[in-house]
């Protein structure tokens, strides 16, 4: 799946969940700008910070590059209640965002909550909606138990989850299947064509110095904004913390740029009961359990396109 070839014709029609921090700002940026794609609304989720911040950082974010796009809370918490919940502040920064501050919006929240959205859009896309789910997939699980039929109105699903080996929560789950096992579960078992864009791939998909010097020199707001974001992370990394890694532009690139990744069809589960690998991918690598693969799983990545095709992408804002 991930290889697939495209056919030209009208915009593909996506929509993103997401939990908005530091580099799931820059997914959605360069999503606002691809050409391919008509991104229909957004709606967050709780994960790096509350759904409080990834909220207001989503409507602030679009508002101030001139988009009207529809952002609709989803779910303060994980399907089943945790002891504490699973933010990555020393990461993303209190508020989500780092340093950088966007003007506050003025603007509402969609209406309509994040699982009834989803819905409504799969419903009006005609099976064409494909989602980009770069935070844990809480919302879309709601969707999926409030309304049984969605699964066979969204066209295919961008996951940015996982891992086939490793890690960086616990040395065996990944961030935004840990937050929420059962919803990860869940949606992977629903029958959606799905590829996993896991830590296997978005920890080679780090960004320079001359990145920032790139994005800066576009002269334009979404640049701007990349370029902030992109020198808080260089800051984090020099202090100790994650390199300037695209987890989440890199599911984004899964879609629109297949040829940044090589993908393997697998079938995976997600753990949710192991005292030691709660939320870990399975991905049956070897077909131990004999079943039909459910996701296209990337595994290997073209850096240097990867890091092209996204500054080419951004570098279409305007102002």
């Amino acid at each position: 799946m991930c290889n697939e070839k495209r056919t030209t014709g009208d915009k593909r029609k996506f929509l993103i969940d997401c939990d908005t921090g530091t580099d799931d700002a820059i997914a959605i940026i360069a999503a606002l700008y691809a050409k391919e794609i008509d991104v229909q609304a957004i709606t967050t989720v709780t994960g790096n910070v509350s759904v409080k911040y990834t909220s207001e950082n989503t409507l602030n974010l679009t508002r101030y590059l001139g988009s009207d796009i529809p952002v609709s809370v989803g779910a303060w918490g994980p399907l089943k209640l945790h002891s504490e919940m699973c933010y990555a502040e020393e990461t993303h920064g209190k508020a989500g965002l780092g340093t950088v501050q966007l003007p506050k919006s003025a603007d509402r929240f969609d209406r309509e909550k994040a699982p009834a959205l989803i819905y409504r859009k799969a419903a009006e896309a005609e099976g064409q909606l494909e989602i980009l789910a770069i935070g844990p997939l809480t919302n879309i699980a709601i969707a999926l138990l409030l309304y049984p039929s969605l699964k066979k109105s969204i066209k295919h699903l961008w996951v940015m989850g996982g891992a086939v080996y490793g890690g960086n929560v616990t040395p065996t789950a990944e961030f935004n299947f840990w937050c929420d096992p059962e919803a990860a579960r869940l949606v992977l078992k629903s029958g959606i064509p799905c590829t996993l864009v896991g830590l296997d791939v978005t920890t080679k998909a780090v960004l320079t110095k001359d990145d920032i010097k790139g994005m800066k020199a576009l002269g334009t707001r979404a640049g701007k904004v990349v370029a902030d974001i992109l020198e808080f992370m260089a800051k984090r990394h020099e202090a100790g913390g994650e390199d300037l890694l695209m987890h989440d532009a890199l599911a984004l690139a899964a879609a629109l740029c297949p040829s940044c990744l090589k993908c393997k069809d697998y079938y995976v589960d997600v753990e949710c009961e192991g005292a030691y690998t709660y939320g870990h991918a399975e991905v049956d690598v070897w077909g131990e359990t004999g079943r039909q693969a459910n996701a296209s799983v990337a595994v290997d990545i073209n850096v240097p396109q990867f890091r092209k095709w996204l500054y080419e992408t951004i570098a279409e804002s305007k102002e």
